[in-house]
């Protein structure tokens, strides 16, 4: 069954969800909506979180206007567990229903093709996400994100996210916030790729809510998917471990 949740019902549900199956391992603990489908017990099998961009400059670089950026909502999270392909895309059009309804214009979101983790009963490396799934659901393909975003700092030999609560560190603040630190160094991550479903009811709004945002669509060229690596892990921890490509 597909429900549209309410913030906070089935918080924990869904937070616990989404750091065992989604590849990065994390959950934010805010959002606005929340689409999920749910099995007959009642259990959560997949999830979509959308809410606010990560940073207020996303919204920003994203909308030539700024009376926009009400219009403009960030996927955070999508995780689908013992479900099919079909069944994920039935629940990505329904959550799209709901946000037309509510009056988005943009859903915008990220891929990393440098993340790996796939859940299975062998645990199953892969260098990356196609962004398959968003390209058969008829998402814009924006190109890659310019310029590797900033992370954290290693500092003094120990990782810091830029994120520490209400402060973000940058690289003009950070002495400020470590003053009697030996040694820091920025760590960035890797470039994504940029993906917005637009929303129009008619092909002349469609036309102009392209024409309002920053970013120009362009070809998508399908990533394919590396050999997978299977990790064979011994029951008897005495055992060592096994990789077989």
């Amino acid at each position: 069954m597909m429900i549209e949740l309410p913030y906070p019902e089935y918080k924990d549900d869904i937070i616990r969800g989404t750091r065992k199956h989604h590849y990065k391992r994390t959950c934010t603990g805010v959002w606005q909506y929340a689409y999920c489908i749910t099995n007959t017990r009642g259990r959560i099998q997949a999830a979509i979180i959308y809410g606010p961009a990560p940073y207020p400059t996303v919204s920003r670089a994203f909308c030539r206007r700024s009376e926009d950026i009400p219009k403009h909502i960030w996927i955070q999270r999508m995780w689908g567990a013992g479900i099919s392909r079909s069944q994920l895309d039935d629940l990505i059009a329904f959550s799209h229903k709901n946000l037309i309804d509510r009056g988005y214009w943009w859903l915008h979101t990220m891929t990393n093709p440098h993340a790996y983790v796939i859940d299975a009963p062998l645990r199953l490396r892969s260098n990356g996400y196609t962004g398959a799934t968003y390209h058969r659901n008829q998402y814009l393909y924006l190109g890659w994100a310019g310029r590797k975003a900033l992370t954290g700092f290693l500092i003094d030999g120990h990782p810091h996210h830029i994120r520490q609560g209400k402060i973000t560190l940058t690289l003009s603040n950070v002495y400020d916030y470590f003053p009697n630190a030996k040694s820091i160094r920025p760590l960035h991550g890797k470039q994504k790729q940029r993906w917005v479903y637009l929303c129009a009811s008619t092909p002349q709004e469609y036309q102009q809510r392209l024409l309002l945002m920053k970013y120009h669509p362009q070809l998508y060229e399908p990533l394919r998917q590396p050999r997978l690596l299977m990790e064979l892990t011994s029951w008897f921890s005495g055992y060592p471990q096994l990789q077989t490509p």
